[in-house]
């Protein structure tokens, strides 16, 4: 399911962002305590959000190592605070596992970040011409 969801909202047509690479990477990020950590948020037992915390998502600079990224809330729950919640949730398990400070960057989503906190430390370009704003929180 999760990885339906991550090539619906990000599949960009590569072989990388396939269902199936998605499955595969995210079979190794169900970890506990080692990265990739894929958390996810469940109401009365069903998914409604997702994020994962990862090491190096992109070549930023060399102190940007811990990274939140594939962060997704179901569609027909945006904007219960389900994004907050999950995104708050993975902030905690990186400050309790010293994975600080933490990175991560958005092409749209800069304005919804900053509201919780993470500040904006510089821009990037992925190898697709996606532009990004980078963004970090302390922990």
């Amino acid at each position: 399911m999760l990885a339906e969801w991550f090539a619906s909202e990000w599949g960009d047509g590569t072989p990388e962002m396939s269902v199936t690479a998605l499955t595969e990477y995210l079979s190794a990020a169900a970890n506990r305590d080692q990265l990739p950590i894929c958390l996810l948020g469940l109401v009365d037992g069903d998914p409604v959000a997702t994020a994962t915390l990862k090491f190096r998502e992109i070549e930023y600079s060399p102190e940007a190592d811990y990274w939140l990224g594939f962060v997704y809330v179901r569609e027909d729950v945006r904007g219960l605070g389900y994004g907050r919640a999950i995104v708050a949730a993975a902030e905690a398990a990186a400050v309790a596992a010293h994975l600080t400070p933490l990175y991560l960057h958005t092409p749209l989503k800069e304005s919804l970040y900053r509201r919780l906190g993470w500040q904006t430390v510089g821009a990037t370009t992925t190898t697709h011409g996606t532009h990004s704003a980078v963004m970090s929180k302390h922990g």
